[in-house]
């Protein structure tokens, strides 16, 4: 039996692990308003995120470098929620693979060989091959590149947290009973990474650009996770490594894959693997073979690392330095409140799905892996809320205040009075002035009609914020109101006043299925 105290820091790493993914899971997950006070400090702890807002210089990017060169990464043993569900699905199929196999697997000591090992070699995994290695060491490259160039579903293919948010609005889909293909369709990444991770554990640490470049740092540090000459090559700490970089026969643990869960410490029958200074040991190889490993497992990593950190300091520096700051034409969707325009909102954001998961009535959705955009179909965006900008991570969707927000015109609408029932079937309506938060669409008399008391509504276009609420509340088939995008999000003059004081604005209709008077 193995000491207590060897399973403690594991278990103590897995139940801070657990508890920061449980309330990952419940902010993006919980219709409530209340979880968007977890979620938004909760998206500031996380690497890319900060990293894709501000660059290198952030607090949170330069802790986390800092934590890796010393101790090793530790942000993604703990803070990582995608690391963590990794793990825990990993761990469910292990006990779902246990139960397959009714207690049939061998004992300790009597491991397979895995394959690729030298027969005989008990529980050794084979070397990862050089191309591996080599297409890894790109992925950092291609994300920063991704960051210059603001190549934003590139950069939400490679990162966690993106990963980690659209595989939670997929499921989010799914318990609220309405999953919709576009969120399947942006989701397939990371039910492929889950799916991967059900089979082979922590895979895309490996190839997560942020936990190369934590890696490499840890590759320099003094301190991790090592074997001692106590070990007996038996396999059960790599049985128990969801990382996959413990080589017990050679005695090595890879510094830059591992995560710091501890697991193998706790499994050891001899004590022999522990986190403490680690010493540096030079393979057997002849002069060349050292050489290229040297850069392979150096230079390579450095030359990523450091675009990928420097991506979004090299971009800024080019859009300024372009003609009229670099922004080309207008979105070609409605953007979120405070997003400015496209190239703005396009070069920040991560498609981590905050926004969707904090939208309160859902009409931020991802058509594609990243930049999700405004879906009027069932719903107006609300007068009085800042919701998506307060969880923003990366500045993307800008902080508004309430004031703001209700100025700020995120598209423009225009009324087809040939469309409008009252020209259609002559019919009392006013369901567009009623809804309207600034007082754009008002009624007037429509004398010219004959009927008597009928009256007609007028829009007043530069009042107008585009919330979609006149365009949801209208019940002409198809509808009198037609929605565009703008280039740029401007401020509007305002609510417009109006001198019979008919009471306070901003009570917002949610489209149900009935007239909405």
């Amino acid at each position: 039996m193995k000491p207590k105290s060897r399973s403690l820091p594991a278990r103590i790493r897995l139940i801070l692990a657990a508890a920061a993914l449980v309330f990952f899971v419940y902010a993006y997950l919980s219709p409530d308003l209340a979880s968007n006070l977890f979620l938004a400090p909760l998206m500031k702890t996380q690497f890319s995120p900060a990293l894709y807002g501000a660059g290198i210089a952030v607090p949170a990017v330069l802790l986390c470098l800092v934590l890796a060169l010393i101790f090793g990464r530790a942000f993604c043993s703990v803070l990582c929620p995608l690391g963590t569900l990794q793990e825990l699905v990993w761990r469910a199929g292990n006990v779902l693979r246990g139960v397959i196999r009714r207690g049939e697997s061998p004992p300790p000591g009597t491991l397979r060989a895995a394959k690729g090992c030298a027969p005989g070699t008990v529980g050794s995994a084979p070397v990862p091959r050089p191309g591996f290695r080599r297409i890894r060491c790109l992925l950092p490259l291609l994300a920063g590149l991704a960051l210059i160039f603001a190549v934003s579903p590139l950069m939400a293919v490679f990162d966690p947290i993106s990963n980690f948010g659209r595989a939670m609005v997929f499921f989010r889909g799914i318990f609220g009973g309405s999953p919709r293909f576009s969120a399947v369709f942006i989701a397939l990444p990371a039910l492929g990474i889950l799916a991967a991770a059900f089979l082979r554990g922590r895979v895309f640490c490996g190839w997560c650009p942020v936990g190369q470049t934590l890696g490499f740092l840890a590759g320099a540090a003094p301190l991790g996770m090592r074997l001692d000459s106590r070990c007996s090559s038996c396999g059960i700490c790599e049985k128990k490594c969801p990382s996959r970089c413990l080589y017990p026969a050679e005695k090595r643990i890879d510094a830059d894959l591992c995560v710091l869960c501890f697991s193998c410490a706790a499994a050891c029958p001899r004590g022999s693997a522990g986190y403490g200074l680690r010493r540096k040991r030079i393979p057997p190889e002849d002069a060349r073979q050292n050489a290229r490993r040297n850069f392979l497992k150096g230079t390579l990593p450095f030359l990523g690392g450091a675009v990928y950190l420097f991506g979004v300091n090299v971009r800024t520096l080019a859009r300024r330095a372009a003609p009229g700051g670099g922004q080309p034409g207008g979105p070609p969707a409605i953007l979120p409140p405070g997003a400015k325009n496209a190239a703005y909102y396009r070069s920040r954001c991560v498609g981590c799905q905050a926004c969707a998961a904090a939208c309160p009535v859902g009409i931020i959705r991802g058509r594609r892996p990243a930049a999700p955009v405004l879906d009027y179909a069932e719903a107006p965006c609300q007068y009085n809320c800042v919701e998506c900008g307060r969880v923003c991570p990366t500045g993307a969707i800008r902080s508004l205040t309430l004031e703001e927000k209700r100025r700020t015109r995120i598209a423009l609408s225009a009324l087809i009075f040939e469309r409008c029932v009252v020209k259609t079937k002559g019919q009392s309506c006013g369901a567009c002035a009623e809804v309207c938060p600034t007082r754009a669409v008002r009624m007037v008399s429509y004398g010219e009609s004959g009927i008597p008391g009928l009256t007609r509504p007028v829009f007043d276009g530069p009042y107008c914020i585009g919330c979609g609420a006149c365009l949801v509340a209208c019940p002409a088939e198809p509808r009198a109101f037609v929605i565009t995008s703008v280039a740029d999000q401007t401020l509007t003059p305002g609510l417009r006043e109006e001198d019979d004081g008919d009471g306070e604005a901003g009570e917002i209709y949610q489209m149900t299925g009935d007239f909405p008077f």
